[in-house]
């Protein structure tokens, strides 16, 4: 019988596919989708904390890690140095810069959606809302202070997730695949 992942109010729930098809009355594409949408974020969290068990920071392992989930015809020397400036809450500002991962999420957001500014300021607006209600603030210093470096690989996941689940949301609502660039050209 073929199982899939439910995320629901931050818990993971293993089902079977007749048991969600019965009770809440969702087609074949959606839990086709619901699928797709988990096996990505699945890989971009794994990809994240790898990298942050290598030392990256907040923002380079979420940019990075996002990028090289999905696929980016970016050197990841170059996404690493356009990242490296948001590392503690920008320049290492803490108490007073945004959340290097945040950062990054929102850099992500602009590479996979490169000719919808508009949506990307939406979806920009939608992460930011998402992280600040996870965490109580956007201000690194601040998560630092409640909860010590600790959190910071968290902050990531967070945002990582996040950004995988809008980025899929928006290919399904549009009905139109998701482009993702990989050296140089246009896989679909």
């Amino acid at each position: 019988m073929k199982k899939i992942l439910i995320s629901a109010i931050g818990m993971l729930a293993i089902v079977t596919v007749q048991e969600v098809k019965s009770q809440e009355h969702i087609s074949e594409t959606d839990i086709y989708q619901t699928e797709e949408r988990n096996d990505m974020m699945e890989k971009v969290r794994v990809e994240i904390t790898r990298l942050r068990e290598q030392n990256y920071s907040c923002s380079q392992a979420t940019l990075l890690g996002i990028c090289r989930t999905l696929g980016s015809n970016l050197p990841e020397q170059q996404i690493m140095a356009f990242s490296a400036g948001f590392r503690g809450g920008i320049g290492r500002s803490y108490n007073e810069g945004t959340c290097g991962a945040l950062s990054a999420g929102i850099m992500a957001l602009g590479i996979y959606l490169p000719d919808e500014n508009e949506k990307t300021i939406a979806l920009s607006k939608e992460l930011f809302d998402h992280f600040k209600q996870e965490n109580g603030t956007v201000i690194c210093g601040n998560i630092v202070q409640k909860y010590g470096f600790s959190r910071c690989t968290g902050c990531c996941l967070c945002i990582g997730n996040k950004v995988a689940e809008l980025l899929q949301r928006e290919k399904a609502q549009f009905g139109t695949v998701q482009m993702f660039r990989r050296n140089g050209r246009i896989n679909k």
